[in-house]
């Protein structure tokens, strides 16, 4: 028989498979070696034992070890049958992956073709997996409760997922970098420079923009980017004898003006360094934001700023200010103390947090896999040195579906993050250049140590709180059943021995 289940990531797909293959080779060895017998042999053993210590008031004895052997051989036959014999058959034929909340939420994942499991089969060694009847049960009700519960959360897109990448997208292009450092050096500085002689009036918007050397204003003011041209060939723009009249023709291109060397949807700038950033990164941004220019921007201004040039290649160009990553030789001396003391400490947040946050997020569902192969492993093993007792198997049934429910406190900590993103930067504090905290080079430090702690926290409490309930439910199953054995011993009251 064959049974339809349901994975969320394609490393539980292959370790779901790996884990019912051992998992039956274990069982196959308990079988062959006879040591499945061994706790019926102990419950005959120490029902023996419990009736010799009954006195001759308790009535007919054969009986009483009928009745108790019964009770416990029958449940252990039950339990054995339930979860430990094979019953129905895993493969990749029945192990679906999880798209539904996917399509819900528009989020994107490879196809198992397009990956390296493309190659895999439902065979480990020339065996097929197989699940007993209740871990088939419970795998099924726990994954449906896990996705309905996660089912409740209001979809978001990972912003911070979105976040890190964009910061740590480095320009991977030496050629690039020092085109970058030539842009800045022929077409930033000098209309930077103008603006600065024209004394212009400025708001906080227009001088946020002028940060960088994307700038709309200059972009799009007469006099500045278009007045301005490159100072040395470009090989992208051909030499144009009306355009570069009085500029030597050496063969290695021509000169074209700051704004379209910046702005050339094809072989500008711009367009060549937005090619520096993963296809999947820009796509989580469409989805984010309507504007192509306003996303393509924010990620631009992040991959040319100078604390990510400094990454790319120990440092290509200075800061444009000494409050933002001004060169150390031109500052002063408070100015270059306060300098090094703000980077220190940057460069140690960002280390501590940023990182290692992201290892953690990257890391848990790999984790929680390992933890279910685990599981599935041991169960044989458990259930045959637990004697088959109900209460062993209640408590395993009960840790299984705890491993599986952490996938839905690990996405409610992903969700309050994302919210609490939302509505830390969707204010005036932080407008469109720094939108969602992506040009910060260390996170909020309060915000990463309250959301890290949710991401370990929240899984503590709850697995803690469901393993009292699994050992008080086991137990509390456990004495149902021994009520039940005492009352069979009280109806043989009418066979006792009369006394003399």
């Amino acid at each position: 028989m064959n049974i339809t289940l349901t994975v969320d990531h394609y490393y539980e797909y292959f370790l779901t498979i790996l884990g019912w293959v051992i998992s039956n080779g274990i069982w196959d060895l308990l079988t062959q070696t006879g040591i499945m017998a061994i706790p019926f042999l102990a419950h005959i053993i120490s029902s023996f034992l419990k009736v010799r210590e009954q006195g001759d008031d308790e009535g007919n004895k054969g009986r009483l070890l009928a009745n108790w052997l019964e009770n416990k051989i029958y449940i252990s036959l039950v339990v054995m049958m339930l979860t430990c014999v094979p019953l129905f058959n895993v493969s990749y034929n029945t192990l679906q992956f999880n798209t539904e909340r996917m399509r819900q939420c528009g989020f994107t994942v490879y196809k198992a073709s397009e990956t390296g499991l493309s190659g895999l089969s439902s065979e480990l060694g020339g065996k097929s997996p197989a699940l007993p009847l209740w871990w088939a049960f419970t795998y099924t009700v726990g994954k449906g409760l896990t996705h309905g519960a996660i089912a409740t959360l209001p979809c978001k897109p990972d912003l911070r997922q979105v976040r890190f990448e964009i910061q740590n997208t480095q320009i991977t292009s030496p050629v690039l970098r020092q085109e970058v450092l030539d842009f800045v050096q022929q077409c930033f500085i000098p209309a930077r420079a103008k603006i600065k002689r024209k004394q212009l009036e400025l708001d906080e918007e227009q001088a946020r923009d002028l940060d960088w050397i994307g700038s709309k204003l200059m972009l799009k003011t007469e006099g500045l980017y278009d007045a301005y041209r490159a100072q040395t060939p470009r090989k992208q723009w051909p030499y144009d004898a009306n355009r570069d009249q009085g500029l030597p023709n050496t063969g290695n291109g021509g000169f074209p003006s700051c704004k379209e060397w910046w702005s050339d949807s094809q072989i500008g700038l711009k367009a060549r360094l937005v090619e520096q950033v993963e296809p999947d990164t820009m796509t989580k941004l469409r989805k984010i934001w309507n504007s192509k220019e306003d996303y393509t921007d924010i990620v631009v201004r992040r991959l040319v700023s100078p604390q990510n040039m400094r990454a790319s290649t120990g440092r290509v160009y200075g800061g444009y200010g000494d409050s933002n990553a001004s060169s150390i030789g031109a500052s002063s001396g408070s100015s270059w103390m306060t300098y090094v003391a703000s980077s220190l400490g940057s460069a140690a947040g960002s280390i501590v947090t940023a990182p290692v946050f992201d290892v953690i997020k990257q890391s848990l569902p790999m984790v929680q896999g390992i933890m279910l192969m685990a599981i599935m492993i041991c169960m044989p093993v458990i259930a045959v040195i637990g004697s088959y007792d109900v209460k062993t198997i209640i408590t395993m049934t009960l840790v299984q579906f705890g491993i599986f429910f952490l996938s839905f406190w690990w996405e409610l900590a992903r969700w309050l993050d994302n919210w609490m993103i939302i509505t830390i930067y969707s204010s005036d504090a932080h407008p469109l250049f720094n939108a969602f905290g992506i040009m910060n080079d260390s996170d909020d430090g309060i915000l990463s140590v309250v959301i890290n702690i949710m991401y370990i926290l929240l899984p503590m409490l709850f697995l803690g709180a469901l393993s009292w309930a699994g050992v008080n439910a086991g137990a509390a199953l456990s004495n149902i059943i021994s009520n039940s054995s005492d009352k069979t011993m009280r109806s043989t009251d009418t066979d006792k021995i009369p006394k003399k």
